[in-house]
């Protein structure tokens, strides 16, 4: 794969840089719309119910102002946000990027990962959580989600 080749789900498609800094445009409409059929920003509005937010919230965030139909088609995938909207959406949501688009069920920033991983303490935790069966760990979130909603 070149340099400018971009892969989602092992559709590939060339892109051309602009003068915009890092921001990208497909001209390759038929592949464009299968990239944006294979991925899903209903983790936008799973974080806007979580974080008590409302698409307003997030459509007038510091970094970049978006209009709430904006938002509305980003969730129901009638729109791919651009990668500057994407990081600054990320941001201000306190996510992983891969996150938002789907591709992962994690949201937790790598940055907090190092964190994380630099605490013995949490590493710990981290290693025991991550060796129990998947129904203990359901049953260690929905624990970890009670205390917290408790505060």
């Amino acid at each position: 794969m070149g340099a400018n080749t971009l892969k989602c789900n092992q559709i590939f498609f060339q892109v051309d840089k602009i003068n915009l800094g890092d921001l990208m445009r497909i001209h390759d409409t038929e592949n464009y719309n299968k990239v944006k059929d294979c991925i899903s920003m209903k983790n936008l509005a799973k974080l806007i119910e979580e974080k008590n937010l409302s698409i307003t919230n997030v459509a007038q965030f510091a970094d970049i102002t978006l209009s709430n139909s904006t938002i509305s088609a980003y969730i129901s995938g009638d729109k791919l946000p651009s990668i500057p909207t994407l990081i600054s959406l990320a941001d201000y949501l306190d996510c992983n990027i891969d996150y938002l688009l789907g591709r992962e069920d994690n949201p937790i920033r790598i940055s907090n990962i190092e964190s994380i991983t630099n605490n013995n303490s949490l590493s710990s935790l981290f290693n025991n959580i991550h060796s129990l069966s998947k129904d203990k760990q359901k049953l260690v979130e929905a624990y970890v989600k009670g205390l917290m909603d408790n505060d």
